[in-house]
């Protein structure tokens, strides 16, 4: 099952982040889209985090956490109004500003 869902990663990765296709009836927000992207994102740090735990993989977390920081900025760089989330970066740079100490003060 593990690899069945690996193998449609790639699939889940180009509908969430990809164009959406022309033939599609109805248009994506910024805010859903932003939504969406970060939604996979939390599964895929849910992952680091155990990994980081389990195996003392603390790249992986900080590369999942610097992903999220970058989607984030950019979706604040078309939405500049958006307070609710320019308070989330600011608690997701927090966190992987620890993740990079932590990785660097081993």
């Amino acid at each position: 099952m593990f690899r069945s869902l690996l193998g449609s990663l790639p699939v889940l990765l180009l509908l969430v982040w990809g164009n959406a296709a022309p033939s599609l009836s109805w248009e994506v927000s910024d805010r859903q889209a932003y939504n969406n992207k970060m939604a996979l994102l939390n599964v895929m740090l849910e992952g680091a985090k155990q990994r980081a735990v389990d195996t003392d993989d603390l790249e992986t977390l900080c590369l999942v956490m610097s992903i999220g920081n970058d989607v984030t900025e950019r979706y604040l760089q078309e939405q500049n109004n958006d307070q609710q989330i320019r308070q989330r970066l600011t608690g997701m740079r927090n966190d992987f500003t620890a993740c990079l100490a932590l990785l660097y003060n081993r």
